[in-house]
Formats: structure tokens, C-alpha cells, sequence
């Protein structure tokens, strides 16, 4: 039998292959807990109140067809800006109209078409809204 030298050769076919490397995340390091049970000055658990008293009315689960008349356009007045415009249907005793309330006084309402016109309706006029639905 014959001993067969071996020799080192360079290979033939290089692959290369990638060397793995960590990745590190950018995470959150710290936390902090406020309790909410520390007392205040009475006169800032009153002011907190009334706000929470505001909020729970503005924020009460009444459904807008159940809500009166004034409530309703206080409703349209004070959506967040985060939502798209509202396009709603107001009756009057003459005529409809469909568009986005854009102000609403003690006397009248602003409100604006698809195209952009505002039209001018008393409010003593006014009969119900109704909803349609967001516009894009």
C-alpha cells in the first residue's frame, strides 16, 4: 500500500458565508410608576372634579340620535382633530342641507359642503341632525 502525501492546497470554490453578528435593540431601560392615590390640595380635588364631571358627559355612551338637540351640536363642535370631518344631514322646517359643522354659535350654524361652501342656517330653524358618516 501506498502512503499518499498530503498536501495542502488552497480550495478550489470559495463560498462565502457571513460571520454572525449580534444586533442590539434599542429598548426601553427605564420605568416609573406615579400611584395616584396621593392627596392634593382640596382645592385641586375640586378643579379635578368638575373636569372628570365634563369628561364623563362629553364622554358618556349615549348614542348621537338619543343625545337633544343642543347636545348634539355641542358633540360636532368638540370632535378630537385626530378624526376626519363629520358629514351630517341638518333638517330645518324648510330645507336640508348635507355638510361638516364647521362653527356653531348661540344664533347660527356655519356649515360646509363637499365643495367647500358655507352656507349660513339659524339656529332657531333647526330641526334634527343626522349623521352620514366620515369624510376621506
Amino acid at each position: 500500500m501506498r502512503k499518499h502525501k498530503a498536501m495542502e492546497t488552497e480550495p478550489l470554490l470559495y463560498i462565502v458565508q457571513p460571520k454572525p453578528v449580534r444586533v442590539t435593540a434599542h429598548m426601553q431601560e427605564t420605568f416609573t410608576w406615579t400611584s395616584r392615590t396621593e392627596k392634593t390640595a382640596i382645592g385641586a380635588i375640586d378643579e379635578q372634579d368638575e373636569t372628570r364631571e365634563e369628561t364623563k358627559a362629553f364622554l358618556s355612551k349615549k348614542e348621537f340620535q338619543a343625545m337633544p338637540l343642543d347636545e348634539q351640536l355641542v358633540f360636532l363642535t368638540k370632535l378630537p382633530g385626530h378624526l376626519p370631518p363629520l358629514k351630517c344631514q341638518f333638517v330645518t322646517q324648510e330645507q336640508s342641507y348635507e355638510g361638516v359643522l364647521k362653527r356653531c354659535t348661540a344664533d347660527e350654524l356655519v356649515i360646509a359642503d363637499e365643495r367647500g361652501n358655507e352656507t349660513v342656517i339659524g339656529r332657531a330653524g333647526l330641526v334634527s341632525v343626522t349623521m352620514i358618516g366620515f369624510l376621506p
